[in-house]
């Protein structure tokens, strides 16, 4: 046995030995080679395309969403900037609201009290041709009494031409009086 094994050594070399098959295993290596091949070029490669696309999608996106949040960030800024200019704005149009109210309830009081003063006037003014008016008529009974007191002094009747001569001239002596 020993000198089979010799010799089956020998004729199949140090593969032999391990108990490895040469043409077996260059097939085998072949047939590796090919599987490598074909799974290099269709598999790999396009997995490995796949995947670089997958990369830059996720890079991509994750740019994007920084982008997003940058703007929306701008777009907070702003907004709560227009808010602001907003309230401004508004308060300086209530304050112009009110200091036109203001001035537009002066210029009521104004009017109001020119009305009332011109009220006051004319009644003054009317109160004053009421007094001429009383005091004319007063004079003008005054002179009539006056002549009929001189009628009954003197028992006699004047004219009526006399009568209104007397009534004016007993009217300008009491005018200084009045």
């Amino acid at each position: 046995m020993v000198t089979e094994a010799k010799q089956v050594a020998e004729s199949t070399g140090v593969l032999g030995t391990l108990g490895i098959n040469g043409k077996l295993f260059l097939a085998q290596l072949v047939n590796f080679g090919i599987v490598f091949f074909v799974m290099w070029k269709w598999v790999y490669t396009p997995l490995l395309k796949i995947m670089d696309e997958r990369t830059k999608k996720i890079e991509q996106g994750m740019s994007d969403a920084e982008a997003a949040g940058a703007l929306l960030r701008a777009s907070e800024d702003q907004g709560a900037k227009a808010i602001a200019d907003a309230r401004k704005a508004a308060k300086a149009i209530l304050d112009e609201a009110a200091a036109a109210a203001e001035t537009e309830r002066q210029e009521a009081s104004k009017k109001a009290r020119l009305e009332v003063e011109k009220i006051v006037a004319q009644g003054r003014d009317q109160l004053k041709a009421e007094q001429r008016k009383m005091v004319s008529d007063a004079k003008a009974e005054v002179g009539a009494l006056v002549a009929m007191a001189a009628e009954k002094v003197l028992r006699e009747k004047i004219d009526p031409k006399k009568d209104a001569a007397l009534i004016a001239q007993a009217l300008k002596e009491a005018e200084p009086l009045v």
